[in-house]
């Protein structure tokens, strides 16, 4: 293949994506990792021998739990005894499932009537189970939000409005999920020690930097790293314990009681990551012609602060060939935040794009790309943007403010205007975000 051309750049951004969420693909990853074999479940690397009446329980749950939950019922066939799909809302997994599986849609950011009701169902299942029993759990991102039971004492209402308030504060996933496990009876361990005296295997789809399995949906089968102290701090750092009384109290109050057992044997497997996307991206990359550079799987911080960051490597490379001459592709993935201040519409990924067509401006033969893989971000329907160094004189020309629209928090206006949105909807996977800047020749 001849040099990459500029010509190109959508051809190449739409190659790129496509490979990233292939390599993500839920159904793909649980097929590769569960087979049943006679009387033995192999996952991953674990051997789980089924009696011949052993029952399999199925929880799935999260933004890929259609997709991974499918793939694990063509697997086990009438060996699934019976099971429980949390999904978002507006990924409707259809209706031709098992009768004895039941499905909810829930809400994603923030935990809804769903969510809980979804809990229910799962404590349901989970009280009725024997010795010989394996509970299969099926995790993606989204899942903290997607399935909950809430500690005595705290409200949905309590929930919600505490969720919101984190994240318009800029609090990251791991100070959320810190949080959230305090106040779930399923969180940090709580869905394995429910399910004893069943064993419990799980596999998951990772949405976290480090692809740690007490992170990923705030591990319900692993044991949490962190305890009530821990988010109750959390809640003080940021004064939300007086705005959340009851919240605050019912942390209290589990604080002071003793740290409960660990039961039930968990194993784990991570069947899908950030890495393995960006690996595959990456490939992609290099076959279109490109010289490639994995820069990091921790991009995270600010998103317009990142996305200078970003723009600024690309210029670099522009202007002096430095950590790679054209035809270049720099490569990031993570997850990073926003402070909302305003009250506009957008994204990390959109604040990110922003903040490298800051830096790229007037850069030619750049360009900036960078997007959910769960193709929604925000209250938007967008992945993500694409920038280059004319975005922001062509922002200009038609009299919008880039440093405006940072300060409203409105990014979604802006890039829909200039056609720079990256609109796929739903992609039925989670495995972060990934940046990549594009240098030509």
């Amino acid at each position: 293949m001849g040099a990459p051309e500029w010509p190109r750049l959508r051809d190449d951004l739409t190659a790129l994506h496509r490979a990233a969420l292939a390599a993500a693909d839920p159904a793909a990853a649980v097929s590769r990792r569960l087979v049943l074999e006679g009387g033995t479940l192999r996952a991953a690397e674990h051997a789980l021998p089924l009696a011949a009446d052993a029952r399999v329980w199925l929880v799935a749950f999260g933004k890929a739990s259609p997709g991974m939950a499918r793939a694990a019922l063509e697997r086990l066939g009438g060996r699934v005894a019976g099971g429980v799909i949390s999904h978002p809302h507006r990924a409707e997994p259809g209706d031709d499932w098992p009768a004895a599986v039941r499905r909810f849609g829930a809400g994603h950011p923030i935990p809804d009537a769903g969510s809980i009701a979804a809990g229910a169902a799962v404590l349901d299942l989970l009280a009725g189970t024997r010795p010989d029993d394996l509970v299969l759990v099926l995790v993606s991102g989204g899942g903290s939000a997607l399935l909950e039971a809430l500690r005595p004492g705290v409200s949905l209402d309590d929930l919600q409005g505490l969720t919101a308030a984190m994240q318009h504060g800029g609090a990251d996933i791991v100070e959320l999920n810190t949080v959230r496990r305090a106040l779930s009876r399923l969180k940090g361990g709580g869905l394995a020690r429910l399910a004893h005296p069943a064993r419990v295997v799980a596999l998951l789809l990772s949405d976290v930097m480090g692809d740690r399995p007490e992170a990923i949906a705030s591990g319900p089968t692993v044991p949490s790293p962190t305890g009530p102290a821990e988010a109750l701090a959390a809640l003080e750092r940021r004064g939300l314990d007086a705005l959340f009384p009851a919240v605050a109290g019912a942390l209290r109050a589990a604080a002071a009681e003793p740290t409960p057992a660990e039961a039930g044997t968990a194993v784990h497997a991570i069947v899908g990551s950030n890495r393995l996307a960006a690996e595959a991206l990456e490939a992609e990359a290099r076959a279109l012609g490109f010289r490639t550079l994995l820069l990091s799987e921790y991009l995270q911080g600010e998103a317009r602060e990142a996305g200078r960051v970003v723009g600024g490597m690309a210029r670099t490379v522009r202007e002096i060939g430095s950590p790679l001459a054209p035809p270049a592709c720099l490569l990031l993935g993570g997850e990073t935040t926003v402070t909302v201040r305003g009250r506009g519409r957008g994204g990390r990924n959109q604040e990110l794009a922003l903040g490298a067509a800051l830096a790229l401006e007037g850069c030619p033969r750049s360009a900036v790309f960078s997007f959910a893989t769960d193709g929604i971000e925000g209250p938007t329907d967008a992945a993500g943007a694409v920038v280059t160094g004319e975005t922001i004189g062509r922002a200009r020309a038609l009299g919008l403010s880039p440093a405006q629209t940072l300060e409203d928090n409105d990014c979604e206006p802006f890039f829909r205007t200039l056609g720079d949105l990256w609109v796929t909807g739903p992609s039925g996977t989670n495995v972060n975000d990934l940046t990549v800047a594009l240098v030509y020749p």
